[in-house]
Formats: structure tokens, C-alpha cells, sequence
């Protein structure tokens, strides 16, 4: 009977649209978008490669959509650090929060061209990964 009852408050809470704290509906970090994907989710410009401010809008667009109190800051609480945020410091405003993307991505351009390329991103997220 238990079961039952769980079952149809989880069937009421999709057909209402609550949402659980998990914020599925938030943009994934960069880190964490599969590398088949990174350039139709942040290549707006269509040249194939994700340039700095292409990566830095689509970091500024998550800060505002974690950011859920507005303060201009995110907590432990918005965004709880860990391996794909980029700073595991909290508070963080939003100027460190992009101070932060931008020497990521000045450690994957590899050939410095201002452009990552998709080979230049796994490389990066390789040499992260290995603590690099």
C-alpha cells in the first residue's frame, strides 16, 4: 500500500510540474555536456568551435539560472561546489564565476587561436580529469 501511495504523489508531482531540488531544468556546467554536443549547444555562430565569448555567455546564462535568489552571488546552496562547476569557493559573483571560465578555456586553447576546437576540449577535460 505504501508503494501505491508513493507512486501516486510521484504521478501528481509530474502532472503538476513540481520540480525536485535537483533543478533538472538548469543549463548543465560546460564541463559536463557529452563532447558530442559541445558544438550545438555553444557554437552560436555556426564556424565550429566554440570561441570565448560563446563559452563565456553560455557560463554567464548558468550562473543566472543557478543564481535563484537573484543576490548576484551564488551559495553552496544555488550550486554546490564540485568537479564540473568552475571554483569550489563560495560565495562567488559573477565576474569570479567568468574570471574562472576564462582561464579554462585559456588552458584548452592549445594553439591560441581564441577558438576551441572540439579535439582541444577533450584534451582539456582529459588533462583535468587527470589532474592536470
Amino acid at each position: 500500500m505504501k508503494a501505491v501511495i508513493v507512486s501516486a504523489v510521484a504521478i501528481a508531482a509530474v502532472a503538476l510540474g513540481w520540480t525536485s531540488p535537483s533543478r533538472a531544468d538548469d543549463p548543465p556546467a560546460i564541463g559536463a555536456i557529452p563532447l558530442s554536443e559541445i558544438l550545438s549547444t555553444l557554437d552560436r555562430n555556426g564556424n565550429g568551435c566554440v570561441d570565448l565569448e560563446e563559452g563565456r555567455n553560455y557560463a554567464s546564462r548558468r550562473f543566472h539560472a543557478l543564481d535563484r535568489n537573484h543576490d548576484a552571488s551564488l551559495d553552496a546552496e544555488e550550486a554546490p561546489p564540485g568537479p564540473e562547476e568552475t571554483s569550489n569557493s563560495r560565495p562567488i559573483s559573477i565576474a569570479d564565476w567568468q574570471d574562472a571560465y576564462h582561464a579554462r578555456f585559456a588552458d584548452f586553447d592549445a594553439d591560441g587561436s581564441g577558438c576551441l576546437s572540439l579535439q582541444e576540449v577533450e584534451a582539456g577535460r582529459n588533462a583535468r580529469k587527470g589532474g592536470h
